[in-house]
């Protein structure tokens, strides 16, 4: 008999908590980039020769550092000595640097850093710190950490029986806000339920009429999250990017916040779906109350 080879996913070793993982290529290329960074080399205290080599020379040329050869040398040493103490990869001190350049980072008063053509300890600091600040805010990077978790502990499978039930309750309980009429944050998941049920009809079939309804919701999502003073879904810059996207129909979608555009309108879809669900078991339960009057 033949031996049955399984073909399986190319695997990657990403580093958490000074422990080595593995999860597959796929897995870690659909993480964010702000996260990739961070996993997927050790921090640059730990990390090899070659790589600390690389990146004092890929920061060189991204600052266009001019220095004789001799004072390139010495002030390689200095700069690499100082960035020793910080918990940052290779990949994510360059990005910092790139982003300092960009004016996407700012320092601890809220002002662009200067980047002057030198490697300079202090500047460095100021950036690697701007960072370090921009990574305890950043949404994507809190997304992916979550999407990393699912990943690394999967949640065991329910039985048949365990999903019947679940749906059932949740059926019950978006019953019963409508007829309190209550807010049901989990009206979605009927959304299929009701166009097989013959539903909807009418919304299904306007794609015009669907994308200004999503749109409309994005726009009431950012206008909410702006009022808060810490919002948990977007931070300071993807609020006000977002926003000025909108405001401004000339101005373009840029990378920066191509993936807080994309997670807001896939909220803004779910509560469509949401309003839509709810509209409808409303007009059920009024017509389920007219015939048995």
């Amino acid at each position: 008999m033949e031996n049955q080879i399984t073909k399986q996913e190319p695997q990657e070793i990403i580093h958490i908590h000074n422990r080595q993982l593995t999860i597959s290529k796929r897995q870690l290329e659909d993480l964010p980039k702000i996260l990739q960074r961070e996993i997927f080399l050790e921090y640059i205290a730990k990390s090899s020769a070659e790589i600390k080599e690389k990146l004092v020379n890929d920061i060189l040329t991204l600052f266009q550092v001019r220095e004789r050869q001799k004072e390139k040398d010495d002030m390689k040493d200095t700069w690499l000595l100082f960035i020793m103490d910080y918990r940052l990869t290779a990949s994510e001190i360059f990005q910092a640097h790139r982003m300092a350049l960009k004016r996407e980072l700012l320092d601890q008063n809220g002002k662009e850093i200067e980047c002057l053509p030198m490697l300079s300890t202090n500047t460095t600091g100021k950036i690697l710190k701007a960072y370090e600040r921009h990574k305890q805010t950043d949404k994507q990077l809190e997304a992916g950490r979550e999407q990393l978790k699912k990943i690394l502990n999967p949640e065991p499978e329910r039985s048949p029986e365990e999903i019947k039930a679940e749906k059932k309750k949740n059926w019950d309980s978006l019953v019963e806000s409508v007829k309190k009429g209550e807010k049901c944050e989990h009206a979605f998941l009927f959304y299929e339920m009701a166009i097989k049920k013959g539903g909807l009809v009418s919304f299904v079939g306007d794609k015009g009429g669907q994308k200004i309804a999503i749109k409309d919701k994005m726009i009431q999502i950012l206008a909410k999250e702006k009022l808060k003073p810490n919002s948990a879904l977007f931070n300071a810059f993807e609020l006000k990017n977002l926003s000025e996207y909108f405001e401004d129909k000339k101005k373009a979608m840029t990378n920066d916040i191509a993936f807080s555009f994309d997670r807001l309108h896939a909220m803004a879809i779910t509560h469509v779906k949401n309003d839509k669900v709810y509209e409808w078991v409303s007009e059920q339960l009024k017509l389920k109350s007219n015939e048995n009057s």
